[in-house]
């Protein structure tokens, strides 16, 4: 805070006494001392970017949408049996309770047009209003579970598919430049195609806005990457860009 230092105003004289048989000397007025002028520091007008939004409101919400989350479970799963994992959402929401924009920062889930279904269901909700500004959420504890009479995919590390990954590094550095050094985690199932491997279906989670408008591009330039073969029967792989 800034502080001000008011001085008063000092008055004096200055008075000679006469010398014998002179002239009294004439008195001086004291040289003006200046003033100092406080000035009222403007009004600063401040606004958080971020506001606050009520957690267990938040909660009710979720489980509210738990059955439309679960018919697109049902819907991946018809098409693709065995599409399981699990997800974190990343939601902005506005002050009239409105999603801006949505994305997962984690998905082991595989397949685009599940966690797109995801990301519509939230997207179309109505969310607690926001105090104070627009809110971030983000939420984990949502996935989807393998039917016990499904045979899952085989797991592959990330290092099984580094050399295929490497070969397309610079489609890969097309789709990821401008995102403002957003990380692209990739989750793909690899069928057998011949004597190599297919990507049949991917899903990405994305870090940040930026990054989340290049997810189409990055799953185009992955699914046109020749995989090394998983054998008879198809593998799950998970990896970083």
């Amino acid at each position: 805070m800034a502080k001000y230092t008011f001085l008063p105003l000092l008055a004096f004289a200055a008075v000679l006494a006469p010398a014998c048989g002179g002239h009294e000397e004439p008195v001086k007025a004291p040289d003006p001392v200046p003033t100092t002028t406080a000035h009222t520091p403007p009004k600063l007008n401040m606004t958080s970017e971020l506001g606050s939004i009520d957690d267990r409101a938040v909660q009710k919400t979720f489980e509210r949408l738990a059955p439309a989350f679960d018919a697109c479970r049902k819907t991946a799963q018809k098409r693709l049996s065995f599409v399981a994992g699990d997800v974190a959402f990343f939601l902005r929401v506005g002050t009239d309770g409105k999603v801006k924009y949505s994305y997962f920062e984690q998905s082991t889930l595989g397949d685009y047009d599940a966690e797109r279904c995801l990301l519509d269901v939230v997207d179309g909700a109505q969310w607690p209003v926001p105090d104070g500004g627009e809110a971030e959420v983000r939420y984990k504890g949502y996935g989807f579970d393998l039917d016990q009479n499904v045979r899952g995919p085989f797991d592959w590390n990330a290092d099984k598919v580094a050399a295929a990954i490497g070969k397309h590094k610079e489609a890969l550095d097309k789709c990821t430049d401008g995102t403002g050094g957003a990380r692209f985690t990739v989750t793909a199932y690899v069928e057998p195609a011949g004597k190599e491997g297919k990507v049949q279906a991917a899903g990405v989670a994305v870090s940040t806005k930026e990054g989340a408008a290049k997810l189409k591009c990055v799953l185009d330039a992955v699914k046109g990457i020749k995989m090394p073969s998983p054998g008879s029967y198809a593998a799950k792989v998970t990896f970083a860009l």
